[in-house]
């Protein structure tokens, strides 16, 4: 069975992207929102099991859409994605299917 994954973002081409590399996961399948109102429809319509939330969204709004799905679908995981390499979001994503707090970080090279 596929995670379905709905990923909420502002930003069109960094919420594309995200797509494109959820959905290279044979295991995962992305629907993609930039709206409130749309990514209501994608929660109705799906059996949505994180809804990832991208760049953008203001805090009122986060808000909003976290108190409407802890209220109306509580089993949804909500996570942060903050950007990063898609190890990064591999990483988030596998953590919270595990039921455990994120801890990856990005690794940097240091030149000395």
């Amino acid at each position: 069975m596929q995670v379905q994954i709905a990923v909420f973002g502002k930003n069109k081409e960094i919420v594309d992207t995200l797509e494109r590399v959820i959905n290279k996961n044979d295991d995962w399948m992305a629907f993609c929102a930039c709206t409130q109102e749309n990514l209501k429809q994608i929660v109705y319509e799906n059996s949505i099991n994180i809804v990832l939330y991208s760049s953008g969204i203001g805090e009122q709004e986060l808000e909003n859409i976290e108190n409407w799905l802890k209220r109306f679908f509580p089993t949804i995981i909500q996570i942060q994605h903050f950007g990063g390499g898609s190890g990064l979001l591999q990483c988030e994503i596998n953590s919270a299917l595990a039921g455990i707090k994120p801890i990856c970080k990005p690794l940097f090279n240091e030149i000395s």
